[in-house]
């Protein structure tokens, strides 16, 4: 695992660095400790990455290596860069299960985005299950609005959901999963891998916010949802799969309950 990434840039450079990689990329930028802040520069993070940018007085663009930095929506920061005036370069070829494109940094330094292409696997009947993409959102969030409790829950704004969706997209131990069908999205999951100490070690995967269309329901398709993510677990090496439901959920429990699951244990929860 990586800690940061240095760029160096050219003295007097910071502000042209905060455009670009801040106002532009979108990144946040983060203070430098005090004894590193007179040598200038500028640090910044978000998503998964840190880039630190250096002053070097005798500076040269780096025109080779770069970083690669991963992206949820790879078109919308390729229009981003180009409504800016940044020349970028799509590459969708060389790269296996990625589509990717290059672009440079107002100093010359060679950045590189990728976005990983969706790998289908078949429910049976047309469906497939894949994983979500930004533009899924506003459908997933139908979904979950889709009976009363979702409906008193789900209030938060479009960007709301956009942002989370983002972090939840670029966490490897996160799969937040669509059933599409006929070009349509009328399910979702989401699998959270979680790493423990307990069991001997044990790798567990939750399963939660479950959802399939109304007019799906009773067709077997949310049982080949959770066939498919047990799958998941099992691929992973996960010794056991957990989920919660909710108390008035009572079809749910029966439903959860033929596919093998038990009630073991009580759900708590404390509202923040």
């Amino acid at each position: 695992m990586l800690h940061h990434v240095l760029l160096a840039s050219p003295p007097g450079s910071e502000d042209a660095s905060r455009a670009f990689y801040r106002d532009l990329l979108g990144l946040t930028e983060t203070p430098k400790p005090e004894p590193l802040a007179a040598r200038g520069g500028c640090w910044f993070r978000g998503g998964g990455v840190e880039l630190h940018l250096g002053i070097e007085a005798d500076f040269r663009p780096a025109r080779k290596a770069h970083p690669a930095i991963r992206v949820v929506d790879l078109d919308r920061l390729a229009d981003r860069l180009r409504e800016a005036g940044r020349p970028v370069e799509i590459d969708d070829t060389e790269l296996p299960g990625h589509r990717r494109c290059y672009a440079t940094d107002p100093h010359g330094n060679r950045l590189e985005f990728v976005q990983p292409l969706d790998r289908p696997w078949p429910l049976g009947d047309g469906a497939v299950v894949r994983r979500a993409r930004v533009a899924d959102v506003p459908a997933i969030v139908d979904l979950l609005r889709d009976d009363e409790l979702g409906r008193r829950r789900e209030t938060g704004s479009p960007e709301d959901y956009r942002r989370t969706f983002t972090v939840i997209d670029l966490d490897p131990n996160q799969l937040l999963a669509v059933v599409e069908s006929d070009a349509r999205v009328v399910g979702t999951c989401q699998l959270t891998f979680v790493p423990g100490l307990s069991r001997a070690g044990a790798l567990r995967m939750i399963i939660e916010a479950v959802r399939i269309a109304g007019d799906q329901r009773g067709g077997g398709l949310g049982r080949r949802l959770i066939t498919w993510a047990i799958e998941q677990a099992r691929e992973r090496g996960a010794a056991m799969v957990q989920l919660t439901t909710d108390k008035s959920r009572t079809d749910a429990h029966q439903f959860y309950a033929r596919l093998g699951f038990v009630a073991s244990h009580e759900g708590m929860k404390l509202a923040l």
